[in-house]
């Protein structure tokens, strides 16, 4: 068995997994099951990098996470961890940015993140669509829930000149598209498109692909929802948002300068443009 020593719980979960998917009997997926995969057990491990190639269809990636969210639900155990290690690589991506800045804290940051998977797989609904965005974001909110604490207790504790407030862990980009979600501004998988391709190094092009869409469609989608994601910065509501949780005696004002077709460009932490 893996040593827990050895790494933190995303290094533990691989090892498990990969010593789940040797033979003779790894932990597998009926091919014929999802449309596409063909007439044979899969190995988890194979199928991982199978749904990770670009050429895979969305419609395949979709219908493969919901098999495997059914097993875990019904039969936990290895099941569950087959889950976790085909989504281990989105559950990294997600979790990156927290632990970039409060890397004391990553493993952690990582032991929530599973701790948030477990909670998602029980909740969520395997026939609803772009599962594997939709574990990896309840993943990552609860391993947020814990890093917007460490922020909060590092900015009380740390020295600075009478009058000065505390840094703003929520105006972190990473931070705002989450809440943008908790608020109900734009949908999880909107946040996921922006985040991926704004924040990561993931291509519109790829992203079209992965969503069964075209790069121009990919494109307005994502105008569409930053358009969202801007108002919402510069609106009065969330502007006495920032006023009361950093304490100011005048309220912080995120941006408000606009393009030129009138959309809201600057904002808290991150600028959007087409």
């Amino acid at each position: 068995m893996p040593d827990p020593n050895s790494g933190g719980p995303f290094d533990t979960l691989e090892a498990t997994f990969r010593l789940l998917c040797r033979p003779p009997r790894p932990l597998a997926l009926d091919g014929r099951e999802v449309d596409g995969l063909g007439d044979r057990m899969i190995p988890l491990d194979e199928l991982r990098a199978i749904l990770l190639h670009p050429s895979t269809p969305y419609a395949t990636r979709d219908r493969a996470i919901s098999v495997l969210l059914g097993d875990a639900r019904d039969r936990g155990g290895a099941a569950t961890v087959g889950l976790a290690g085909v989504l281990l690589f989105g559950l990294r991506r997600a979790v990156a940015p927290l632990c970039a800045i409060c890397p004391q804290r990553a493993a952690d940051l990582e032991a929530e993140a599973l701790a948030g998977l477990l909670e998602a797989i029980s909740a969520t609904d395997p026939c609803r669509p772009r599962l594997a965005a939709r574990l990896c974001w309840l993943a990552r909110n609860q391993a947020k829930r814990l890093f917007d604490t460490e922020l909060a207790e590092q900015a009380r504790n740390r020295p600075r000149p009478h009058g000065q407030a505390p840094a703003l862990p929520f105006a972190h980009p990473d931070m705002v598209l989450a809440n943008a979600v908790a608020e109900g501004v734009i949908v999880v998988d909107d946040a996921a498109l922006i985040g991926d391709t704004r924040l990561g190094r993931l291509s519109i092009d790829r992203a079209a692909t992965a969503l069964g869409v075209s790069a121009q469609a990919a494109r307005k989608r994502r105008w569409r929802a930053e358009r969202a994601l801007a108002a919402w910065l510069t609106s009065d509501d969330y502007q006495r948002r920032l006023f009361v949780q950093s304490g100011r005696r005048t309220p912080y004002l995120a941006g408000r300068g606009r393009p030129r077709d009138g959309t809201p460009t600057v904002t808290a932490g991150m600028t959007i443009t087409r």
